[in-house]
């Protein structure tokens, strides 16, 4: 089931971010990085969208990034743990290996 979660993009992230995410973040893999930040590949399609392309409206949420970090790894699965996430606090409930420190720590 989780599998089936993970192959379509995040719900509310425009498909042209989501693609993007997924081709810059392939792009780094490529290079030799075992581990990136997601925030990172936001940051970069931001550029993108606001520099390159001049559209000084687009507008990117930064929690997409964890959705977008999930969807990328259970989508390939050759990248291993690519980006670093922490436990998900919408997946927490009743769940008895659930830590709240899950959520300390390093940002993605």
């Amino acid at each position: 089931m989780q599998g089936d979660l993970f192959n379509r993009p995040p719900g509310k992230v425009p498909l042209d971010v989501v693609y993007l995410f997924e081709r810059l973040s392939l792009e780094v893999f490529a290079a030799g990085w075992e581990h990136y930040s997601a925030r990172a590949v936001l940051h970069r399609i931001r550029w993108h969208h606001h520099i390159e392309k001049g559209d000084r409206d687009f507008k990117l949420n930064n929690n997409w990034t964890p959705a977008l970090a999930r969807w990328f790894m259970a989508k390939h699965p050759e990248c291993g743990q690519f980006f670093r996430t922490r436990a998900s606090p919408a997946k927490s409930n009743g769940n008895p290996d659930h830590d709240p420190t899950d959520y300390m720590g390093p940002y993605d």
